[in-house]
């Protein structure tokens, strides 16, 4: 990898990121399928799992509960789960795939599954299981940001920091 790429890691990251989503958007389309393939992590969940709460989805998939719950506002709005007061809990909501958008996705759920070959396929291709690697980069940022890693390297930085006190 050279200095430059190096230095705009983050930035590719972000672009095989987008056209992954790019790439999924089109297929579900030309296959006639239409839920945007960024609702799919949610559909997913509640396809294998019974009625699920905002913060049991944001568990599961690792998203913020504000985003799913932005994204649960447009599946449900496009017809794909329906919600309901929660029998465990009346202060909660559960969300669960509405039968009337059902067959379309099973056909969403399917195309994912085949994407996990797909995926796999293209991990060979590449020399790297991004589906094992991006977790432990995940994993290992959370455990050390790269602050901490900037300034064990080159602790100059550790003297330059500005303090962020509470009251900003």
């Amino acid at each position: 990898m050279t200095t430059l790429s190096k230095t705009i890691f983050g930035l590719q990251i972000r672009r095989a990121s987008d056209l992954i989503g790019e790439q999924g958007r089109e297929a579900f389309w030309r296959s006639g399928i239409e839920l945007d393939a960024k609702l799919i992590s949610l559909v997913v969940t509640l396809h294998e799992s019974s009625a699920q709460s905002s913060s049991d989805l944001a568990t599961k998939t690792g998203l913020s509960r504000q985003l799913v719950e932005s994204r649960l506002r447009a599946l449900e709005t496009e017809g794909y789960v329906t919600s309901a007061v929660s029998k465990d809990d009346a202060r909660k909501r559960v969300f669960s795939l509405s039968r009337r958008k059902r067959a379309e996705v099973e056909e969403a759920v399917s195309m994912m599954r085949d994407f996990e070959t797909v995926y796999d396929a293209l991990w060979r291709e590449i020399g790297v299981d991004l589906g094992d690697a991006l977790p432990k980069l995940e994993r290992a940022l959370h455990a050390r940001p790269l602050l901490a890693r900037l300034c064990q390297q080159f602790p100059e930085y550790q003297e330059n920091l500005k303090v962020i006190s509470n009251d900003r």
